[in-house]
């Protein structure tokens, strides 16, 4: 079996990423149904970032099927005068096909996603993760990263 590819997507790529949108938008429903709900992800949507110059989506290919993705971003800190100005990448979605956990295909997706961002001269890779999701946050822990905001909510 030949290896998994990370590779930048193409518009081939989009409906099958789309399929693990819908797979990743269930997950983050039933984890925090007051906030998210089931949905689709706009193709228009994934055809912007994979031809605007400051995304990217890299797929994880097993053969010619997407098994995975990343979604990146490259953003600037609000020029705020306490704020340190940086240029950084946001690694908006990262999704793996559930049937395909644990093959490392997720840590794969992680390193070409730091591997995008020194190649741009960024100073750091950004992520949000659900509070609920421990497995996500414990990949994302083994690989460095670590809590810098803690954002509160008060239901009305």
């Amino acid at each position: 079996m030949p290896p998994i590819q990370i590779i930048p997507a193409s518009e081939t790529d989009i409906d099958t990423v789309c399929g693990l949108y819908k797979e990743l938008f269930s997950a983050m429903a039933d984890l925090q149904p007051d906030s998210f709900r089931h949905a689709q992800q706009d193709p228009a949507f994934l055809r912007a970032v994979i031809t605007g110059s400051l995304s990217d989506l890299l797929v994880a290919r097993d053969g010619k099927m997407a098994v995975g993705f990343a979604l990146l971003q490259e953003q600037s800190t609000p020029s705020y005068g306490c704020l340190v100005p940086h240029r950084y990448a946001y690694l908006m979605d990262l999704a793996v096909h559930t049937a395909r956990r644990g093959e490392g295909i997720g840590s794969a997706l992680i390193a070409a996603s730091e591997s995008w961002a020194r190649q741009r001269g960024l100073d750091y890779l950004e992520l949000n993760v659900l509070e609920e999701n421990i497995r996500a946050a414990s990949l994302y822990e083994s690989y460095g990263f670590s809590p810098t905001m803690r954002v509160m909510r008060k239901k009305l």
